[in-house]
């Protein structure tokens, strides 16, 4: 699974870090990717999917 955020289109609305605290952290204006999920990691595919403007592409 690789997991990507789109800084330009995130708002740092937090949501993506309380799903996932150990894959994503607020950074500033944007959130960040701080560590790649090993294997199929449900909370990483919540954040991406509860994200509001779709800002966090998941493949794999």
């Amino acid at each position: 699974m690789t997991v990507t955020v789109d800084a330009g289109r995130c708002i740092a609305c937090g949501m993506c870090a309380c799903a996932a605290p150990e894959v994503f952290r607020i950074a500033g204006s944007a959130s960040a990717v701080i560590a790649q999920p090993e294997g199929n990691h449900p909370r990483v595919r919540d954040a991406a999917n509860g994200c509001p403007v779709n800002a966090i592409r998941v493949e794999g």
